[in-house]
């Protein structure tokens, strides 16, 4: 009986521990994108913060998926209009992706997918898109209620097995809660088309050396 109440206890702790280190990771999200942390405060919380989570999502057999799904259900990379100018701005800002910025991170042209169906026909109605899970991960942040505000709508996925955060905004909708594991593929919300196409905030970071670096996830990517 003792072995099993010390179970039940030691299940119980670690479950706690598992969604306080998620918990503290979306609230400094919050922090963040509000503008209370500096650069500096905003660094020095996440050198504490990402080890936290891989503690406590190690036991979650979390691993990546070779191959990168592109994140709007039925398109590809080739249909990212502007395909070109996204991958030469991740180049571009690979060691600055300006995480620690507030919403100034929210605004860089590395995020902005305009997603054009090919051979498009005019005055043709456009239906709201899936997004769905570009790896595999466990989601660390969620904003809803949100389409007005800068980012709108947001996601954020974990990869604790190649430390990736992955991020999505401007959802229309948002069907995943904090602490949901998902696997590639899988549905995280929509995107409502506009009368050219669809426009999606999206960007992969890798997390290393207490610091944040852009991932060109499309040399991975159908």
């Amino acid at each position: 009986m003792k072995k099993i109440i010390f179970a039940v206890s030691f299940a119980c702790i670690s479950a706690i521990a598992f969604a306080d280190a998620i918990k503290n990771w979306s609230d400094y999200e919050n922090e963040l994108r509000k503008g209370n942390l500096t650069s500096a405060e905003a660094k020095f919380k996440s050198e504490r913060l990402v080890p936290k989570l891989n503690e406590e999502i190690k036991d979650k057999d979390i691993t990546e998926n070779l191959e990168w799904i592109f994140p709007v259900s039925g398109f590809t990379k080739r249909d990212v209009k502007n395909f070109k100018k996204l991958t030469s701005f991740i180049n571009l800002s690979f060691r600055d992706p300006k995480f620690f910025e507030g919403d100034e991170f929210l605004s860089q042209p590395y995020l902005k997918f305009f997603i054009v169906p090919e051979n498009l026909k005019k005055n043709t109605v456009l239906e709201e898109a899936v997004v769905v899970a570009a790896n595999n991960g466990i989601v660390v942040y969620v904003k809803k209620g949100a389409l007005n505000s800068i980012g709108g709508n947001a996601v954020w996925i974990y990869n604790p097995g190649q430390n990736y955060f992955i991020y999505y905004g401007m959802l229309r909708t948002v069907d995943v809660n904090i602490g949901d594991i998902v696997s590639a593929g899988d549905k995280i919300g929509s995107i409502k088309p506009s009368k050219k196409g669809y426009d999606l905030n999206f960007a992969v970071l890798m997390y290393g050396d207490d610091t944040f670096t852009l991932f060109n996830y499309f040399d991975e990517m159908k």
